[in-house]
C-alpha cells in the first residue's frame, strides 16, 4: 500500500470520529515515512481535538461513570431548555429539571416526555422557600434571582423559590445524586440551601466565574470545603469576546472521602 493510500484510509477513519484508530494509522505512516507533513499535521489535530473533548461536561461525566458513578437522581438547577450531557451520560437516572422562566416550560414538558424518568418544576432554587424577584434577559437565555437589597432592574417578575433541601425532602429522591447548578450568579445562595445533599457519594457540577471583581470560583470552593468537597475537574471554559480572557468554567466537585475522590 502506498503512503497516499494509507493517508486516505487514515483520514476516512479520522472523519468517522474514531480518533484512536486514526492515530494508529498516522503513527504507522510516520514510522514508514518519518516527518510526513500530512500525517504529522493530522496527528497534531487529533491531540487538539482530544483537548477540546476532554474539557467538556460530557467527557468528565463519562469518566465519572466509568469509575462507577451511577446517580439515581440528577437535579438540573437552571435547566433552561435542557442540558443534553446529563441525559446522554445518565439516561437511566430520574431527572429533576428546575427552571424559573415560564417561557421554557413547553420545552421542558417535551423533554420529560422523551426521557425514561423525569419531572420538571417552574421555580427558582434559593436558600429558603418563598416568592422571589427574578430578572430575565430579553432573549430569555439568562435569568437570576435579585438578591435582597440589590438595585432592581426593570421588568422584574415574581416567581416561587424553593431550596434543594425542601425539594429533596418533598420528593424523597434516591441517591447517589448528581447536582448541576447554573443560575447566573447566585450559586452560593443555592448551595446555602442544599446541606442535606452534601453526601459522600454525590457529585456537583457548578458554574463559576473566574474573572472580575465578582469572581465566584474561589468562593464556591470555600463554601463546599466544610462539607468535604473538592475540585475533581474544570470543564467548559468560556472566554470573553472583547479580550479573550477566561471568564467562566464549570467546577466538577466530589467528596474527599467518596468513591470518586482525586488520588
Amino acid at each position: 500500500m502506498s503512503i497516499a493510500d494509507g493517508l486516505k484510509i487514515a483520514f476516512d477513519v479520522h472523519l468517522s470520529g474514531d480518533l484512536e484508530r486514526a492515530e494508529e494509522f498516522y503513527r504507522a505512516i510516520l514510522r514508514v515515512s518519518p516527518g510526513n507533513p500530512m500525517a504529522a499535521t493530522l496527528l497534531g489535530l487529533i491531540r487538539s481535538q482530544r483537548t477540546m473533548v476532554r474539557q467538556s461536561k460530557h467527557k468528565t461525566l463519562t469518566l465519572l461513570r466509568d469509575r462507577g458513578f451511577r446517580p439515581a437522581t440528577v437535579i438540573d438547577v437552571g435547566a433552561q431548555t435542557g442540558t443534553p450531557p446529563l441525559y446522554e451520560v445518565f439516561p437511566d437516572a430520574h431527572h429533576v429539571l428546575i427552571e424559573p422562566v415560564a417561557e421554557n416550560e413547553s420545552a421542558l414538558q417535551a423533554l420529560c416526555g422523551q426521557l425514561r424518568s423525569a419531572e420538571y418544576r417552574i421555580a427558582a432554587v434559593t436558600s429558603r422557600d418563598g416568592m422571589v424577584p427574578l430578572a430575565v434577559s430579553d432573549d430569555r437565555l439568562y435569568s437570576s434571582v435579585v438578591p435582597e437589597g440589590a438595585d432592581a432592574p426593570p421588568g422584574l417578575r415574581s416567581v416561587p423559590g424553593v431550596s434543594l433541601d425542601t425539594l429533596c425532602a418533598e420528593g424523597r429522591y434516591a441517591g447517589p445524586m448528581l447536582v448541576k447548578i447554573d443560575v447566573d450568579g447566585l450559586e452560593l445562595e443555592v448551595l446555602a440551601g442544599a446541606a442535606s445533599l452534601m453526601q459522600p457519594d454525590a457529585v456537583f457540577v457548578i458554574e463559576a466565574t473566574v474573572a472580575g471583581n465578582d469572581a465566584r470560583l474561589p468562593r464556591i470552593i470555600d463554601a463546599m470545603a466544610p462539607y468535604g468537597f473538592q475540585v475533581w475537574d474544570i470543564v467548559d471554559p468560556l472566554y470573553r469576546p472583547n479580550d479573550e480572557r477566561m471568564w467562566q468554567v464549570d467546577l466538577v466537585m466530589v467528596h474527599r472521602d467518596g468513591p470518586y475522590a482525586p488520588l
